[in-house]
């Protein structure tokens, strides 16, 4: 079959000043096929509280917190280039494409495959900066490692917020070796599955001190109530309700509480929280 040429420019799917100069690229089609090669990240344990569960990435928040980094060395961190920011995309139509070069050596975009994309992007510079100066941000494309360039179709973009923001584990790696100095891990690791609070032992499944980890981690993150199913997902549950994930243990109900006025939505007792984040 004969090969397809095709005449294109860089923005003919992307629809986005991504500061690369637009060219008129012509490539060969090989039989009007473009292969894309799939995007790997490199997943590692990170010392979660009380159980290892590999992760591609860690939240900025939880690092920030580990590393004792205050907002405004976050926002030189990042404007300085040193910190690399990252968000996780979920099942966003999107236009796919990879860098060629020309003869000058100048950088293009060439679109490669039309997609709904679910994976970890990179932040541009701008768009990090922004978001952790301004607290939120709305973008319309993230970077792949390869390099690669992932478009949202929707013309919008999507808004994203602080609680957003990941570090990809490879640069969270990076960043303790040569800036913080320090191991990426929990110095006292807390074990859900069985304590002592107040006047009582509780003793929970893997997955229900996962949910109850989970839990920490969002009110820790500002997000303190969460509807059920978001709970269930996070554990990997099939379970259709709350009361069946924690079935036989009655006593859950004084850990997690219903949200008043919404209905599934759930939050952690306070004093709970206030007990778990001071406890040694």
């Amino acid at each position: 079959m004969p090969s397809c040429r095709i005449r294109a420019r860089r923005r003919s799917c992307i629809g986005t000043d991504i500061s690369t100069p637009t060219v008129d690229i012509l490539w060969k089609k090989q039989d009007c096929e473009i292969a894309v090669n799939s995007i790997e990240t490199k997943s590692e344990h990170f010392g979660g509280i009380g159980m290892r569960i590999g992760r591609d990435a860690y939240e900025l928040a939880e690092l920030a917190e580990r590393w004792h980094l205050s907002a405004a060395d976050i926002r030189s961190l990042v404007g300085r280039g040193v910190l690399k920011l990252s968000v996780r995309i979920v099942a966003q139509p999107a236009c796919l494409s990879f860098e060629e070069r020309t003869e000058e050596n100048e950088p293009f975009w060439v679109p490669a495959e039309h997609k709904v994309f679910s994976g970890l992007g990179d932040l541009a510079h701008r768009d990090a900066f922004q978001l952790v100066r301004g607290g939120e941000v709305r973008i319309t494309h993230v970077l792949l490692p390869d390099p690669g360039l992932v478009t949202l179709r929707n013309e919008d973009g999507i808004r994203l917020g602080y609680g957003d923001l990941l570090v990809r584990s490879d640069h969270a790696d990076q960043l303790q070796r040569e800036v913080i100095g320090a191991p990426v891990k929990e110095a006292e690791a807390f074990d859900y599955r069985l304590f002592v609070y107040g006047d009582a032992e509780f003793a929970f499944t893997t997955p229900q001190a996962r949910a109850l980890e989970f839990m920490l981690r969002q009110t820790q993150a500002g997000a303190p109530d969460q509807h059920y199913t978001e709970i269930l997902n996070a554990v990997g549950s099939s379970c259709q309700r709350l009361s069946s994930l924690f079935s036989r243990k009655p006593y859950w109900t004084r850990l997690l509480k219903k949200t008043v006025g919404q209905r599934g939505w759930y939050h952690l007792d306070p004093d709970f929280v206030v007990w778990r984040l001071t406890s040694s």
